[in-house]
């Protein structure tokens, strides 16, 4: 992980990658179509890590509109 993204995440958005990436890691079962085969782990912990990113990026950006009163969030 690079340190200078881990450290421009919040809290929530770290919580979220080491969530998701863990996971997903430990289970490629439950994110793939019954008829797919397995991936080999190093191209799965690729896949998990990449979509363990993509989520701590949206999170991060769905705290940022929550605060600036945008987006979902909005009552």
């Amino acid at each position: 992980m690079p340190a200078k993204q881990w450290s421009n995440w919040p809290d929530i958005a770290q919580r979220v990658f080491n969530e998701m990436y863990g996971t997903m890691v430990a289970n490629q079962t439950l994110f793939l179509h019954p008829k797919t085969p397995w991936m080999y782990q190093e191209q799965w912990s690729t896949t998990s890590w990449n979509t363990a990113w993509t989520a701590a990026d949206a999170c991060q950006q769905a705290l940022k509109d929550i605060i600036a009163g945008r987006g979902y969030a909005k009552k």
